[in-house]
């Protein structure tokens, strides 16, 4: 059975921007390598906000609610949690477009219930990355109406989250189980990850072979047997017994015990086939999952590596701008700027 994924991260307010661009697919370009610019309009919404962007959005919803004095937010407050739904490739090929979107709906519905509908800010749908996925965005409000993260997203409330939202999309037909329980693996550096599946992928495949390999030897033992089979045979006058030449039944009692022992091994190399195969449908699905968050952790990376470029863009103008009416104030602005491009052009 399928694995599910479901991983939660928390933004704050000066994140928010750069989340909707990422979700929204407004960045001109991206360093996530993921992400299929011709499969993006394969993307879709499930729930249609009434605000022009995510930060309205939020802001008015932690003013309506939290803060309706509109007092200053901490700069450390989370004001955003988003949490990434998925499986593996193989999962998805198994459904129907139709059923794909009935199990995202059913997700976004399940999550809504249990964070709030009314905290709802957006649920994306990923098709042009390696794997579907779902980005459901949410304000941590409390039922006090207090803008809390720790306590909406608390550890027994993921633990619950974990255990029952799979359950919930069984009932409703999808055949997903939970996910590892504790994994570790997506807090490994996208280097150290690609190179641990390699390493499991190469020694898989290496047990597969041999295995196969063994079989092909059982194959070939079977074409003995089929062989002495065809050996001539005779009744005596007596009994109604077979008779067969000497050297002949020597060669069938050989083959006899042989082929006891290949039948053993045979159905113990079944067995030990048919769990490699499992463990690597596992990897498989695992390896989907981990790729998606990696690909997610990448572009928050990308997001906050936009935002400072912007910053210290924003900056440079305004030490330009100050520069000029300094130099203008002292008549020097002309003079300046014949030396500066003067400089340039013998640097060239």
């Amino acid at each position: 059975m399928a694995k599910l994924v479901c991983h939660g991260e928390k933004y704050k307010k000066g994140n928010v921007p750069s989340i909707e661009r990422h979700n929204e697919r407004r960045n001109a370009n991206y360093s996530n390598e993921e992400i299929d610019p011709s499969r993006t309009h394969l993307n879709y919404s499930l729930i249609q906000s009434n605000s022009e962007s995510y930060y309205r959005s939020v802001m008015e919803l932690v003013n309506a609610r939290d803060n309706p004095s509109g007092k200053a937010l901490r700069k450390d407050a989370v004001v955003l949690c988003e949490f990434i739904i998925s499986s593996g490739n193989e999962f998805f090929e198994m459904l129907s477009p139709e059923e794909q979107k009935r199990f995202f709906e059913k997700a976004t519905g399940y999550l809504q219930d249990f964070f709030g509908k009314e905290n709802s800010i957006y649920a994306v749908v990923h098709y042009d990355e390696h794997t579907p996925h779902l980005h459901f965005g949410f304000v941590p409000l409390t039922a006090e109406n207090k803008l809390c993260a720790k306590k909406v997203i608390d550890r027994s409330a993921l633990l619950r989250l974990q255990a029952e939202m799979p359950k919930f999309l069984q009932e409703k037909g999808f055949q997903i189980e939970r996910g590892e329980a504790g994994s570790a693996a997506v807090h490994k550096s996208v280097k150290k990850y690609k190179a641990d599946m390699e390493k499991e992928k190469a020694a898989l495949a290496v047990s597969i072979q041999k295995e196969k390999q063994e079989l092909s030897q059982l194959a070939s033992t079977k074409a003995e047997i089929k062989s002495v089979e065809q050996i001539p045979t005779g009744k005596t006058i007596l009994g109604g017994k077979i008779t067969v030449d000497e050297d002949d039944y020597k060669k069938v009692a050989m083959l006899a015990k042989k082929q006891i022992v290949s039948e053993n091994k045979e159905k113990k190399l079944s067995k030990e086939i048919s769990s490699l195969l499992k463990e690597n449908k596992t990897l498989k699905t695992e390896n989907e999952g981990i790729k998606m968050q990696l690909g997610k952790r990448q572009s928050v990376s990308e997001r906050l590596s936009t935002a400072t470029m912007e910053s210290e863009l924003r900056e440079l103008r305004l030490y330009k701008q100050l520069a000029e009416k300094i130099l203008s104030e002292h008549g020097l602005l002309d003079y300046f700027r014949k030396t500066f491009i003067h400089s340039n052009n013998r640097n060239l």
